[in-house]
């Protein structure tokens, strides 16, 4: 049971966006995880209206747009693993790991803030192995 590079490709063209796919180290993951990951970030605010004037101070913001569904996780299910039980999902979901990271574009403050959730592969697809037992 493997993700082969055709996989990955068709799995990161069915995401909703660039935000969702699987990815070899994207941003936001620990650098100590050499391996490809289920990804998805979610930006939740930041800085933002820093510039060179003395009055163009960055300034917080927070994003109103709802965190999106794991959409990517599903297509990599049904990939591996299409008929998977609601319980197996369950304890594929405690594999979810999260982290906030920020994004800095410039010198003068402003940066982005997301809110990242991933699966490490090799981890899920030895838990769908041991569902085979």
């Amino acid at each position: 049971m493997e993700l082969t590079s055709s996989d990955i490709e068709y799995i990161n063209s069915n995401c909703p966006d660039s935000e969702q796919g699987v990815y070899f180290q994207p941003f936001g993951i620990p650098v100590s995880i050499k391996e490809h990951v289920i990804y998805m970030r979610h930006k939740t605010g930041g800085m933002e209206g820093g510039g060179y004037g003395e009055k163009s101070i960055a300034k917080p913001y927070t994003s109103d747009e709802p965190e999106p569904k794991f959409k990517v996780l599903d297509l990599v299910l049904d990939t591996l693993m299409p008929k998977l039980t609601y319980l197996q999902y369950r304890e594929v979901q405690d594999l979810i790991r999260t982290n906030d990271d920020k994004e800095r574009h410039d010198y003068y403050g402003n940066c982005t803030n997301y809110h990242i959730q991933y699966v490490i592969i090799s981890e899920l697809i030895e838990l769908l192995k041991s569902f085979e037992e």
